[in-house]
């Protein structure tokens, strides 16, 4: 299943409120993240073999940014993806791990912070609701109802 695609066909404006990036910093983030890739085979000649993997590289990375974005759970993400559950943990911890190395941060807080700094993913949490600090008392006598 090619679910970038899927995204890829959205516009500009949609694709960032699903995602949480730009789709420029999202291409940009993918060449770094598929040159990151190819490094890290190079480095051990057992990490070449096996089977090759049933979702693209843009998937890969695709489904980190869905999960820091929505924290989705990943039987949810599996179920979009079309893979199962502990494949859905995997990928998503290979794409943190070659994250890491892209953006040269030692820890995932780190990469978390590194991320928001660089506005490649936003509205991740929760937003606080400003209350009113004075005047309140003209709309709030701070009785409660006597309601069950």
């Amino acid at each position: 299943m090619d679910i970038f695609g899927q995204y890829k066909n959205r516009s500009p404006e949609e694709f960032q409120r699903l995602v949480g990036v730009s789709k420029g910093t999202y291409l940009v983030l993918l060449d770094k993240f598929v040159n990151e890739i190819a490094v890290y085979k190079d480095e051990l000649w057992t990490r070449k073999l096996g089977n090759k993997s049933s979702i693209s590289i843009d998937n890969k990375l695709l489904i980190y940014l869905l999960h820091l974005r929505n924290y989705d759970t990943y039987l949810n993400l599996g179920m979009k993806f079309g893979i199962s559950e502990s494949y859905a943990y995997k990928r998503c911890k290979f794409a943190e791990k070659i994250l890491l190395r892209c953006l040269d941060c030692p820890d995932v807080d780190c990469l978390k912070t590194s991320i928001e700094s660089n506005l490649i993913a936003v509205d991740v949490c929760e937003q606080e609701i400003e209350r009113p600090l004075e005047g309140q008392k003209e709309y709030y006598s701070g009785k409660k109802k006597d309601t069950p």
